[in-house]
């Protein structure tokens, strides 16, 4: 008898990085990560060197149509050659709407910051865990390392307990997208495609809003919740 998953298969294209070997998987995880943190870091350079009045509204938007865009990017050339190096070379214009948003959002008290500490914690975690590598275990260290690291940060700087738990929920937000987003696009990526990985780890943001309905055509396809006692109105 076949029991359908609750949640939909993974995307996957042939020759993906988890047909790969162990150590070959290990090190194009670290590579890719390690190329990340470096983007990450040119953003932070970015929203500390631009002007502080940039507006907040305009910006995000801005931002938000770059990422649009660069997806469109891969939903049109899907599977061919050409989309990883378009993905690849829309890296700068990606990173800089992100650092123009970046200053925004800080100016107008929005703890950006505390998003960096979730990410460089799971950086060192990838750098030093040796082949014992595991997404869940990154997560959960990296999570309770950079929580301690905020609420400390918060502490010494007297910020009122509404700023540090906006600051710590980020975190969490901020690191499980990481984390989610990069094992997943595992099996969407070749070992070759190291910047364009990177770029998907921003522009998978429009993924989350395409992945609901997908959960719920699965769900309405295998009739999962057909034994459920409420009322389903994604039923046939």
């Amino acid at each position: 008898m076949f029991v359908p998953n609750y949640v939909p298969e993974p995307e996957q294209i042939p020759g993906n990085v988890t047909k790969e070997p162990y150590a070959l998987r290990l090190t194009y995880i670290r590579h890719v990560l390690s190329r990340y943190l470096g983007s990450v870091g040119i953003v932070v350079g970015l929203g500390m060197l631009l002007p502080r009045d940039l507006p907040l509204v305009p910006c995000t938007i801005a931002m938000l149509i770059c990422l649009f865009l660069v997806s469109g990017i891969r939903s049109i050339l899907r599977g061919t050659e050409m989309e990883p190096k378009l993905t690849a070379y829309s890296l700068p214009i990606v990173l800089f709407a992100l650092g123009a948003a970046t200053r925004s959002w800080t100016a107008n008290g929005f703890p950006a910051w505390s998003i960096l500490a979730g990410i460089a914690c799971f950086g060192l975690y990838a750098a030093f865990c040796g082949r014992d590598f595991s997404f869940v275990g990154g997560f959960t260290l990296a999570l309770i390392v950079s929580s301690v690291i905020i609420a400390f940060v918060m502490v010494e700087e007297g910020m009122p307990s509404a700023s540090s738990s906006q600051a710590l929920i980020w975190n969490a937000v901020g690191l499980f997208y990481l984390v989610y987003d990069f094992a997943a696009l595992l099996s969407r990526r070749k070992s070759t495609e190291t910047w364009a990985a990177v770029v998907d780890l921003y522009r998978d943001v429009f993924n989350f809003l395409g992945y609901f309905p997908r959960v719920l055509i699965h769900w309405n396809r295998h009739r999962i919740l057909n034994d459920l006692s409420i009322d389903n109105p994604f039923r046939n």
